[in-house]
């Protein structure tokens, strides 16, 4: 009887061990990776270096558009979320972006990734009528790992709000900025896509 009690121990015990080697496996194989990406900003310098993220998809509560839809636009997404104190501080910034390049062929999104969407955005909104920009949510809703790390392909993971991605008016990512304090570096990189020529 003690035998068999030992055995079953043992046997938990065991299994007990192999799930965990499993989700150690799964996190460091994978999410550790993700997380990395999803941290690590990025510059494509020459325009053939530039991936196209002209698939990604988003709702700006009006209507489902795509980067696609864009072109011919130097595009700025800018990731947030209504808990986002950083996010928050940013949208002053985001605002003399817009007033900056309103008359240009530039659109500013600001693309919320609150598990709730529009939820948790259209109450926000009502509170910050200063926003002057486009705001949207990713669509279809992005996965969610660990409630830290936001699939958004094919953009990219994003680990740390606010991030910036910029886009060319051909729908080809540019660059990738992680959290705040990146204005200037932003600015600098929409106005010399702007004098890229639009099409082929």
């Amino acid at each position: 009887m003690a035998n068999r009690a030992v055995k079953a121990v043992l046997g938990v015990v065991i299994i007990v061990v192999v799930l965990v080697i499993g989700a150690a496996g799964y996190y460091f194989g994978k999410i550790v990776p993700l997380i990395k990406a999803g941290k690590k900003e990025s510059n494509y310098s020459t325009a053939a270096s530039r991936p196209s993220v002209t698939g990604f998809g988003f709702d700006t509560g009006k209507s489902n558009q795509t980067i696609a839809d864009l072109k011919g636009k130097v595009v700025v997404v800018d990731v947030w979320a209504t808990w986002c104190g950083p996010c928050i501080y940013s949208i002053p910034k985001v605002v003399a972006l817009r007033d900056r390049y309103k008359d240009k062929p530039v659109e500013i999104i600001g693309l919320d990734v609150d598990n709730e969407r529009w939820g948790k955005v259209n109450p926000f909104l009502q509170k910050h009528s200063e926003i002057n920009y486009t705001i949207a949510v990713p669509s279809p809703a992005p996965n969610f790992l660990y409630q830290s790390l936001v699939d958004l392909p094919p953009l990219g993971e994003v680990a740390a709000i606010p991030t910036i991605f910029v886009i060319d008016q051909k729908g080809r990512l540019a660059a990738k900025f992680v959290e705040v304090g990146h204005e200037k570096e932003v600015d600098d990189l929409v106005n010399k896509l702007l004098t890229e020529p639009a099409t082929s």
